[in-house]
């Protein structure tokens, strides 16, 4: 736990290195188990969603309603700085089934200005797959709506917070499995 805390903390003050390029979740020694889940709930809907950590992963599982202007279900991490701007893309390992995904990038703590959404998923549910999205096929979100822009490189500097989101609004049941992820040059 104490490893994970000061990993987090020096992530949050310094730029990233290529030394810490990766994020491995799970409750083995070394492994992430600071991301907090937030779903529609903060806005009045009734997805039920839930985060737990194996040994070697964090899963985000529950299931999607759409009443009350609901939809959707997220992990994050704790806001920070991140400077990604040495880096293409993500590299993400995953398990997955009955929703496709997307890594969230914030660069403001207020969540009504725009964030970037690198989408992602699996044709075959719940297998063990890797992939990469890079910075600039992310798209510019605001209160969960495209704007039509792109992530500008600039703004990898800047990060403030990183996340995984549902992306697809499908009512029903959900799962991911996130065994690291991976920024890449």
């Amino acid at each position: 736990m104490i490893t994970a805390l000061v990993f987090l903390m020096a992530m949050a003050t310094i730029p990233m290195s290529s030394s810490d390029s990766m994020i491995n979740f799970g409750r083995a020694a070394g492994g992430v188990q600071e991301w907090i889940m937030i779903s529609d709930n903060v806005m009045g809907g009734i997805t039920a969603s839930n985060l737990a950590y194996t040994d070697s992963s964090m899963v985000l599982s529950g299931t999607i309603s759409l009443e009350n202007y609901g939809g959707f279900a997220s992990v994050k991490t704790k806001f920070g700085r991140f400077d990604l701007s040495e880096y293409k893309g993500v590299r993400i390992r995953f398990k997955a089934a009955n929703q496709r995904f997307a890594f969230t990038l914030e660069n403001s703590r207020n969540w009504t200005q725009p964030n970037f959404k690198g989408e992602f998923g699996t044709a075959k549910a719940n297998t063990w797959t890797e992939t990469t999205i890079y910075f600039k096929d992310f798209n510019e979100y605001q209160i969960g709506e495209p704007t039509g822009g792109k992530l500008d490189p600039a703004q990898l500097k800047g990060i403030v917070r990183l996340g995984i989101i549902t992306n697809e609004k499908k009512e029903g049941p959900f799962s991911l499995e996130v065994d690291y992820v991976e920024f890449v040059k």
